[in-house]
């Protein structure tokens, strides 16, 4: 009889453990709650790589990206702006610096002016161009950063679409 509740509590286990280890934590919960706001909004989500900056040793690791999808009949340059680990004079509001050649227009700028500095340090780029209109954010801050972001989001693409 002994060896019959041993065994019934094993098996148990072995079926139970795998199932609880497989449930979200907290963070990951989180993570899929900004997400599903985001997405209601239509803004998408998805994994990227930012490029390695001079100052960095190694690759950086992939980070998400909340965006708008690219815009059909896209113009302009793509353009990407990215948070350094220093401040500078020749950077956009001190501590964000243009990728390439390409720099936002004007109206553009202003948006970023009025966003970047209200933007805590884990939101590390904002791009526009054939990739779609894409905020980097390490997902730290929750919806109040998540809501600041869309608005950057929201700005921008306002920009791109043109009147019919």
């Amino acid at each position: 009889m002994m060896w019959f509740v041993i065994i019934t509590v094993v098996v148990i286990a072995l079926i139970v453990g795998p199932m609880m280890m497989m449930r979200p934590d907290t963070a990951q919960k989180n993570k899929e709650n900004l997400r599903a706001i985001a997405f209601t909004k239509g803004i998408r989500f998805s994994v990227k790589n930012l490029p390695q900056q001079p100052s960095e040793i190694e690759k950086p690791a992939p980070i998400p990206v909340y965006f708008f999808a690219p815009i059909k009949d896209h113009q302009n340059d793509d353009w990407l702006l990215l948070r350094t680990s220093y401040e500078h004079e020749i950077h956009f509001l001190g501590s964000w610096a243009w990728q390439g050649k390409v720099r936002a227009t004007d109206a553009e700028q202003n948006i970023l002016k009025k966003y970047l500095p209200l933007f805590p340090e884990n939101v590390r780029a904002v791009s526009v161009g054939s990739q779609g209109i894409c905020v980097y954010w390490y997902e730290k801050g929750g919806e109040a950063v998540l809501q600041q972001v869309m608005g950057l989001l929201q700005d921008l693409k306002k920009l791109q679409v043109k009147p019919v």
